[in-house]
């Protein structure tokens, strides 16, 4: 018999079926593990391309803020002709300061947001209380200041 010769291993076919069975036991192992790791990479890729969709309201925000504190601080540079440049910056600064912290708040809410529907549904509250849409369509507080007179 073949196992009874020195430096030789015999393997009939029912070891060969083990060894089959044991290698498609791990591969259906590692193929769900593998199926686990892209449901949660796609989860995670549809989140951030989600998320994208509020980089415009974002940005109107912040345009629309800025607009606002560049304005007041326009009206009150007159009144503070006295100050030297370096206290000049630093009223910038703290203007800008002010306008990022009230910012914050709407920014964290959005990004919390976990769900589509809930993220989209934030979106639209944020754009009605700062009425960006009035911005975007040109009748922004310039217009509205204009009939007035």
């Amino acid at each position: 018999d073949s196992k009874e010769i020195p430096n030789v291993c015999a393997y009939n076919v029912d070891d060969l079926k083990a060894v089959v069975a044991k290698n498609t036991a791990m591969r259906q192992k590692e193929m769900i593990e593998a199926e686990t790791l892209l449901k949660e990479e796609a989860t995670s890729f549809s989140g951030w391309r989600e998320s994208l969709s509020a980089i415009p309201t974002i940005n109107q925000l912040q345009e629309r803020a800025n607009g606002f504190r560049e304005e007041e601080l326009k009206k009150c540079t007159r009144k503070l002709a006295h100050l030297n440049d370096t206290e000049m910056e630093a009223v910038e600064r703290l203007s800008r300061g002010i306008v990022n912290k009230l910012l914050h708040g709407p920014m964290a809410h959005l990004r919390k947001t976990e769900s589509i529907e809930g993220k989209q549904a934030t979106l639209k509250e944020l754009s009605a209380m700062f009425r960006l849409e009035e911005e975007s369509n040109g009748r922004g507080r310039a217009g509205a200041r204009t009939r007035r007179k």
